[in-house]
């Protein structure tokens, strides 16, 4: 065998190499892809119980607002906690729509950088759930005494303290309690925002809050990236 020849068989099974490796690349995505889109079943039928009860709840607090429209003390609470219901059905439309709309022939990355924003927007909304929760607990609690066990919490609640004046005193102290718990955590989300990669119980947790079906998903298509931008030598 000749040196030509043996150029040509070197250049043959390079390749043969690399179709071999390109067919092993794909078959990894296609696998890894697989497993991110069952995992994202999981967070689609959770925020799909997400929108089903959030309807029932802006359509039992839409009702409740037309059978209170003369009294401020109910109508007032009700469409507060309305607003915030038909806010919370958006995003979990966003997010269905979000899911919904991935296509899965794009690159990986374009497919992570999809799900990084929609992992995004579960965080916020769920960030500012617990921060309204903290001012609109009371209100809460008013329309569903009202609502479903026909009880006046103002009217309890005021007839116990009307001798000193300690209902109002309470309530204001309630209210501030919960804008000034809110506006801590507006402040420790921004303050702390960047330390959440460097730290892994930081991650975790957050991953957590995320979803962990989003969170796998994200790293099933990780797992592909790295595949794919790994040197070929450190396959062989």
């Amino acid at each position: 065998m000749d040196l030509d020849d043996l150029k040509t068989r070197l250049a043959e099974q390079d390749a043969k190499l690399d179709q071999v490796i390109r067919l092993n690349t794909t078959a990894i995505r296609e696998i890894q892809i697989s497993r991110a889109k069952t995992r994202l079943w999981g967070l689609v039928l959770g925020v799909a119980l997400e929108l089903a009860v959030t309807a029932v709840a802006v359509v039992w607090l839409g009702d409740f607002i037309a059978g209170h429209l003369r009294e401020a003390r109910f109508l007032l609470p009700a469409v507060l906690l309305d607003l915030c219901a038909i806010a919370k059905l958006a995003v979990c439309i966003r997010q269905l729509a979000a899911v919904a709309g991935l296509s899965y022939s794009l690159p990986v990355v374009a497919v992570q950088k999809e799900l990084g924003k929609l992992r995004v927007l579960r965080l916020r909304a769920l960030k500012w759930e617990m921060i309204l929760w903290f001012v609109l607990w009371l209100p809460a609690l008013v329309v569903l005494f009202e609502g479903f066990f026909g009880v006046d919490l103002w009217f309890v609640l005021g007839a116990a303290g009307a001798r000193d004046g300690s209902f109002l005193v309470w309530v204001a102290a309630n209210v501030a309690f919960g804008l000034a718990v809110a506006l801590l955590l507006i402040w420790l989300s921004k303050r702390y925002a960047d330390r959440v990669d460097r730290s892994p119980a930081l991650r975790r947790f957050v991953d957590s809050l995320a979803g962990t079906s989003l969170t796998k998903a994200l790293d099933f298509l990780d797992s592909v990236v790295q595949f794919e931008t790994e040197p070929a030598e450190s396959r062989g």
